[in-house]
């Protein structure tokens, strides 16, 4: 049975979440590839790589994930 109510907020939330994890692993992954600070250059060297990368990940996904949704909620029009 499905929850009566407006679901569009929880969709706006979703959409601007997903872009916000899209833009923190692009900006990640070019931080890698130009080995800003040396971080693709340790990240490659350390024993536990995957694992660092995955946290990493989780870190930049978190960040502009919650940072789009924020933004989002803010520009709203006032009713």
């Amino acid at each position: 049975m499905r929850p009566s109510g407006d679901t569009r907020l929880l969709v706006f939330l979703a959409k601007n979440a997903a872009i916000g994890v899209l833009v923190g692993w692009m900006l990640l992954g070019a931080l890698l590839w130009f080995d800003v600070a040396r971080l693709g250059e340790l990240l490659l060297a350390s024993e536990h790589g995957f694992l660092t990368l995955l946290l990493a990940m989780a870190g930049f996904a978190v960040t502009f994930g919650s940072l789009a949704m924020g933004t989002a909620i803010f520009l709203l029009p006032r009713e």
